[in-house]
């Protein structure tokens, strides 16, 4: 531990005071936790209306439910990038001391501009003709649209205070009430930034893209055509995911675009497996149920969960309480935000090797207890991994999932301790000047 310890002060220690003295990594770290309520909130309200007892999906669907809990999913975890491009923005121009509102306002509503706002629908039942309606997708401000957030975010942000420092501003005289002069001050910046925003979503409306969200998802995409159903495509796509993760890009950016290739292998497993034959991408099924999210998350976040329970600190302690349960089931967002993982160089190290460790692992028992699933068994992805893996694969799949929990335990486990160390020191010397 010691060891570990010199080696995190002596290599990113460094990197982590560049980090939080840098105005972008800073401003973006305080953007992400500003949204812990949402996203423990919303957590909460996900694990409820996708809680892992068929009677109870079932039960919420006859009974309409299941339309209520998916609007409020809508409302909170589905429209993330909405709440990160305001608060990025807002951040960014509270640390450079000017007024944070109108900068977080005009972030919201740059990224607005340029999401894409025309759907074909069917105005009035299911027999009627698909019109064309104007409504926002959810798909676009909820994961799928980060990239866009964290960019938007960012530059507005940057243009607020340029513009600002230029005083491009409206001057008032000082018999106007100081609510109404700081409301009216930015109306030019307001009008130059929201101008702009419009000329680049009219520009992208010329390219094969359309618009800036589906440019920033092929840009993603194009690196990962040559993805392949081997164990170590697999192992890097999901390690790739895990660095997504760490920087707060949900990893749905990737699964969106590998996920119809496992699809379509999970069909030819099937019908091999109909015939009587051997299933080609066994180990591709169930290396993807292992480094999915799975076992509490994008990470393996469970071997921290089960860390936490050593937690010495009030701080950690507390955060076991909040997002104990959802990652139970597979829920990450409040430790990935609140605790928070992203942008945390502690943990860097355990996201990045974990997808490695364990995937290497797994596969090598895979084939050493020649473990196989039932290809048919299609379980909700809030149900455990153990669990999973006992009813897809039975015994032998069981115990791989049990010491893929060790291992992200032992993984996870020696960086806990560092931040728990250091936020006990920190609460120590809090509690001195009190």
């Amino acid at each position: 531990m010691n060891n570990l310890q010199k080696f995190l002060d002596k290599f990113l220690a460094p990197i982590a005071k560049w980090m939080g003295n840098n105005l972008f990594f800073s401003s973006l770290a305080d953007a992400f936790m500003k949204v812990t309520p949402i996203t423990l909130g919303g957590a909460f309200v996900l694990l409820i209306g996708n809680f892992p007892i068929p009677a109870w999906t079932n039960f919420l669907q006859k009974i309409g439910w299941a339309t209520q809990f998916n609007a409020a999913q809508n409302a909170t975890m589905n429209v993330l990038s909405l709440f990160v491009v305001f608060n990025f923005a807002y951040v960014y121009a509270e640390k450079c001391k000017y007024n944070p509102l109108p900068a977080g306002l005009l972030a919201a509503s740059s990224f607005m501009i340029l999401a894409p706002q025309d759907y074909m629908a069917r105005a009035f039942g299911t027999h009627a003709k698909l019109t064309q309606v104007t409504a926002f997708g959810t798909n676009y401000l909820g994961s799928s649209g980060m990239v866009v957030a964290i960019l938007v975010g960012w530059v507005v942000g940057m243009l607020y205070v340029f513009l600002n420092k230029k005083n491009i501003v409206i001057k008032l005289p000082d018999s106007v009430p100081p609510n109404v002069a700081a409301s009216l001050q930015p109306s030019l910046i307001a009008g130059i930034i929201l101008v702009l925003m419009t000329l680049i979503r009219g520009a992208f409306s010329y390219t094969a893209f359309g618009n800036i969200f589906d440019c920033v998802t092929k840009l993603v995409q194009t690196p990962l055509q040559t993805f392949t159903a081997s164990p170590i495509s697999i192992i890097a796509i999901y390690t790739l995911a895990n660095v997504l993760w760490f920087f707060g890009i949900h990893p749905n950016m990737v699964y969106g675009i590998v996920m119809p290739i496992i699809i379509a292998n999970g069909i030819v497993n099937q019908n091999a497996f109909k015939a009587g034959q051997p299933m080609p991408y066994v180990t591709m099924a169930m290396l993807s149920v292992i480094l999915n999210s799975a076992f509490g998350g994008q990470g393996a976040t469970i071997g921290l969960i089960i860390s936490m329970f050593r937690a010495k600190s009030d701080r950690y302690k507390q955060m076991l309480k909040l997002a104990g349960v959802p990652a139970l089931f597979n829920i990450n967002e409040p430790l990935v935000f609140g605790m928070p993982i992203m942008l945390n160089p502690v943990f860097f190290l355990p996201m990045l090797f974990e997808p490695i460790i364990n995937g290497l692992v797994s596969w090598g028992l895979i084939d050493l207890f020649h473990a196989t699933v039932n290809p048919f068994i299609q379980l909700p992805w809030t149900m455990p991994g153990v669990v999973q893996a006992f009813f897809s694969g039975g015994i032998p799949f069981f115990i791989i999932a049990m010491v893929v929990v060790v291992l992200s335990t032992l993984i996870w486990f020696p960086f806990f301790k560092i931040a728990d160390n250091k936020a006990v020191a920190e609460e120590q010397k809090s509690a001195k000047k009190a």
